[in-house]
């Protein structure tokens, strides 16, 4: 803000000695540093109340938001002239297909083998929302090395296969149970 070096606050504190004296230089300084932050607080108050006034936060805001619906606007646009192409192009291709080409009409017709439908991979895969995932069995999708997904098979104190509940397991709990019998 202010372009002041090392020598002219040098200077300044020269003159200041000078003028003021050495005692009462630092109630001098002290004076000066209050009306400083005064007029610091002061002129930031009247700027919070002008700002608050004005509404420059929801100036602000409202450029940020219309900004925000310019660039989905541009965005929507370009979606609707890329879909508008693709459609053109897939009529186009239709159309060439359609047309009979005079090759083919001075042939006689041949029967066409019927097409075999061709049967889906799995009975869900002709769905659009399969996934091979799904595909897979609770066995294969837990890793005995990391039983963090035990908890979707519940407690293993009420749920007799759940995979903490092995046969030696077992063996140790009835063991126990035998033991506490008197």
């Amino acid at each position: 803000m202010f372009d002041i070096g090392f020598f002219e606050l040098l200077l300044v504190a020269v003159v200041a000695l000078l003028v003021v004296g050495p005692e009462r230089l630092p109630d001098a300084i002290r004076t000066t540093a209050r009306w400083w932050s005064g007029l610091k607080r002061t002129l930031q108050g009247a700027r919070e109340e002008l700002e608050r006034e004005v509404g420059a936060d929801d100036i602000r805001r409202e450029l940020h938001n219309e900004r925000i619906l310019k660039e989905i606007e541009e965005s929507r646009r370009e979606m609707e002239r890329t879909f508008s192409e693709a459609n053109r192009e897939v009529n186009e291709s239709l159309q060439q297909q359609e047309e009979p080409q005079p090759s083919e009409s001075a042939k006689p017709k041949e029967k066409a083998p019927a097409k075999v439908p061709q049967e889906p991979e799995h009975p869900r895969a002709e769905k659009e929302d399969y996934l091979p995932e799904q595909d897979e069995t609770v066995e294969e999708l837990q890793d005995p090395e990391y039983p963090e997904h035990w908890h979707d098979l519940g407690d293993p104190e009420l749920n007799p296969e759940h995979p903490e509940n092995t046969p030696k397991d077992l063996e140790k709990e009835s063991q126990q149970e035998k033991d506490k019998q008197p």
